[in-house]
Order: structure tokens, then sequence, then C-alpha cells
């Protein structure tokens, strides 16, 4: 964890990112007690920002894991709501599917200069994911770098999603981001392989080198 974090955003990150953990879980990532981690946790239960559920265990005591409550995900960065989606219905039913197209294309230029401005095309591959990572981190994407090698390629997680309301009703957004990617890190070879809009943790992208032919 970050040194200037506090403990309770701590938390609260870690619930976003791992979804559900216990008391155990948690210590595992932080430098204090199970006891301290508890009295967080009723804190954070009291403000309504989390919830728990008991799990029986074969053998020993039930297990208690914690999660966010709705008012808890509020607290990470979420641009468009019910308001931004009621929106794009309106444009989309008086002027199509094209409108709603175009909107997301130009978004997608507009993003992708500013992205080109900290990702250099020189840098080996590993560096410029880096970049994209830094990049996304600051735009409110809780986003991370892989540090684990693989022979599938380099790899990174986002466990935010600033417009996860427009993604979840549209496929557009996730589509564009898609080749945003592609076009900043310079390779075709970019995969998102998880996706927060179809209800999994993170969207997570694999990237590889550009094929030579």
């Amino acid at each position: 964890m970050a040194k200037d974090m506090s403990t309770r955003q701590a938390i609260l990150e870690l619930l976003k990112k791992c979804q559900e953990l216990s008391v155990s879980g948690l210590k595992e990532h932080l430098d204090i007690t199970e006891m301290a981690v508890r009295k967080h946790l009723v804190k954070l239960e009291g403000e309504e920002l989390i919830h728990s559920r008991t799990v029986r265990q074969p053998m020993g005591r039930p297990v208690i894991f914690y999660r966010l409550t709705e008012e808890g995900n509020k607290i990470f960065p979420n641009n468009y709501d019910k308001i931004a989606v009621e929106i794009l219905q309106d444009i989309q039913e008086s002027m199509g599917n094209e409108a709603i197209d175009t909107l997301f294309n130009n978004r997608e230029r507009r993003m992708r200069k500013k992205y080109q401005r900290r990702i250099y095309q020189d840098d080996p591959l590993v560096e410029r994911v880096k970049q994209l990572v830094e990049v996304q981190q600051d735009n409110g994407y809780m986003a991370e770098f892989n540090e684990e090698e693989s022979v599938h390629g380099v790899s990174f997680e986002q466990f935010n999603c600033p417009i996860a309301a427009i993604a979840d009703r549209y496929n557009k957004p996730c589509q564009c981001e898609l080749e945003l990617f592609k076009e900043v890190l310079g390779t075709e070879q970019v995969e998102r392989v998880t996706c927060i809009a179809k209800g999994e943790r993170s969207c997570k992208y694999v990237v590889k080198e550009e094929l030579n032919e």
C-alpha cells in the first residue's frame, strides 16, 4: 500500500479490487493487527460503506467476508451517472445508433492525443504499457501493471471504470478503449480478457509485440 494512503482508504481499495475479503485476507495486505482491521471494518460498516456475510466452513469457525455496498462503490470515480445514460438514450432514439458511435469515436480521438503525449513509441513494450497504466491511474481507473512475467505477454488490470454505467448499456465505449490502447501502444496485439461491464472484477488486458509478417 502507498505510504500516504490511510488504512481506511486502503481497505476500501482492497475491497474494490478483490470484491470480497475476510479479516485475515485484508491483514495480508496491511501492516496492522487483525484487531485493528476489525476496528476499521466496524466503522466502515457503521457508515454503510461495507457489508458482511458469514460463510460456514467444513471445519472450524465460520468466516466473515466483507464487500463494498452501493454507497461504498460511489466513493470511487464515476463520472457518468444515470442522467448521462438517459441523455445518450434520447440521442439514440432521435438520431440513431450512428450518432452514439460518432460521440464515442470523437472521445477516443481526443483521448488519443492526450495519451500520445505521455506514451513514447521508441520505448520497449513493457515501458509503454507502464506509461499507459500511469495515465489510466491518473484518470481514476485504479490501473495496475502486472509485474509477473508471462509467455502470453505483458498484462495490466483496471479495477474501476468511471464510465461503467454507460459501458453497461453500450458496447461502443469498450470497443473504443480497446482501439485506443492498440493505437497508443503501437500494436494490434492487445486483448481484453476480463471486463467490468460483463460483471467481472476488473478489465484485464494482455499486450504483445506486433507480429512481424
